[in-house]
């Protein structure tokens, strides 16, 4: 599965992201890093889970392992308003 953004890409948080901000406010972001993969602390699953995870560069503050769940394209959200 490709990934969904590329170092450089800028990037909107969506609802889910606008959590890990003080200011809810729809800021762009630039995506830092090439996605890497984390796992959850040992839990007791049937499943092996993972997260795919960007660092990201947001109102001049570096934010570390943000889930590409949290993120959309900026030109996607562009359209949309």
């Amino acid at each position: 599965m490709p990934n969904k953004f590329k170092p450089g890409d800028l990037i909107i948080l969506n609802q889910y992201g606008l959590f890990i901000t003080l200011d809810h406010d729809r800021k762009v972001g630039i995506i830092i890093s090439k996605s890497y993969n984390i796992f959850p602390p040992e839990e007791k699953t049937e499943f092996d889970t993972f997260f795919i995870v960007y660092d990201i560069l947001l109102d001049g503050e570096l934010i570390k392992m943000i889930p590409e769940e949290f993120m959309e394209m900026y030109e996607d959200y562009e359209k949309d308003t």
